[in-house]
């Protein structure tokens, strides 16, 4: 049986999070020059970690605590990223998230009237952006809005026929010296932005890609278990484990007239296996092993391919189960 999960515009945007890899950033430096390279590195980080980086945290609280505070707290932010200790970015930068993640859902329904979705459906066009709509109106109170909502940190998309804000987490890879598990976390959530993998019970990536994103968030497991975040990336792959061995209602893995595994799943899948067969991942060995039961049922979902599943991947017994996505904790 297939999962059953609530439409976009019922219970908000779900299964919103695509995986990166995590960039290393390597400094180097003319070995004439690298004394005093390392000097002036030595004094850049005695500054940074006096007290100074501690005030800039306290007034970057302030400035976010604030009534509409997040353009200002953010601003505050972004010109002194080079001037406070990492973990006080990463601090700064996590309290930033919490809170347009609590500040969308007002967004949401001031772009959900009924008369500013009408404006703004008029003059959208495909992919276009806060920015490119409000350089195509004239309307004054709906460019604040379309700038208010761009500089709060969302970005515009289109979800069952209208147009929603969404966290745009490609504006948090400016902080390039976050801690090792939030950055990882921001690259996974940015590319989860970039292209979204589900909407109305149906799959928008392909199943390559599906595989790729659960293998990134099997690895931010395994290497941060205790992360601050852990708990929002273990939902995500909760979900990329559903849409792996099950699919979605309106794109369901075995095909509900043949009960078939759909074509490009079986090739999508033996791919990704085969090109990552030497690689340590409990997840892909899962499915490696539900493809040779599948393949032995001939590609068909079978008792045995059921029994097999109901085993090693049941569905979970409430079907409004907490999601994580980019409009927060949601059922």
């Amino acid at each position: 049986m297939i999962p059953s999960y609530p439409s976009a515009k019922r219970n908000g945007l779900r299964f919103i999070m695509t995986a990166t890899a995590l960039a290393l950033l390597i400094q180097s430096g003319m070995a004439s020059t690298t004394g005093i390279a390392a000097a002036a590195s030595s004094q850049t980080e005695a500054k940074v970690t006096t007290n100074s980086s501690k005030a800039i945290y306290t007034t970057f609280q302030s400035k976010l605590k604030q009534k509409n505070g997040l353009i200002a707290a953010d601003a505050y932010l972004t010109n002194r990223i080079t001037q406070v200790t990492s973990h006080h970015l990463t601090l700064m930068v996590l309290q930033l998230e919490n809170a347009r993640l609590k500040s969308l859902t007002t967004m949401t329904d001031r772009m959900l009237v009924p008369n500013v979705q009408d404006k703004m459906m008029k003059i959208y066009q495909w992919n276009d952006t806060f920015t490119s709509l409000m350089g195509r109106t004239q309307d004054t109170s709906l460019q604040t809005l379309l700038k208010e909502a761009r500089d709060s940190g969302y970005k515009l998309v289109m979800i069952e026929g209208s147009l929603y804000p969404i966290m745009n987490y490609a504006a948090f890879q400016k902080y390039i010296n976050l801690k090792p598990d939030i950055s990882s976390y921001m690259n996974i959530m940015a590319a989860e932005t970039k292209k979204i993998p589900a909407e109305d019970g149906g799959l928008l990536i392909g199943y390559q890609e599906i595989l790729l994103r659960a293998r990134n968030q099997e690895l931010f497991l395994e290497h941060h278990p205790t992360s601050n975040r852990v708990k929002q990336v273990q939902n995500l792959f909760d979900s990329y484990t559903m849409y792996t061995f099950y699919g979605l209602n309106n794109t369901p893995l075995f095909d509900y007239e043949t009960n078939k595994m759909v074509p490009n799943a079986q090739k999508g899948y033996t791919a990704v296996i085969q090109r990552l067969a030497t690689t340590d991942s409990p997840f892909l060995d899962k499915l490696a092993a539900f493809m040779d039961v599948v393949r032995e049922a001939k590609y068909e979902k079978t008792t045995a391919v059921e029994a097999w599943l109901d085993i090693n991947v049941p569905l979970p017994n409430n079907s409004s189960h907490y999601t994580y996505s980019l409009r927060g904790i949601s059922r």
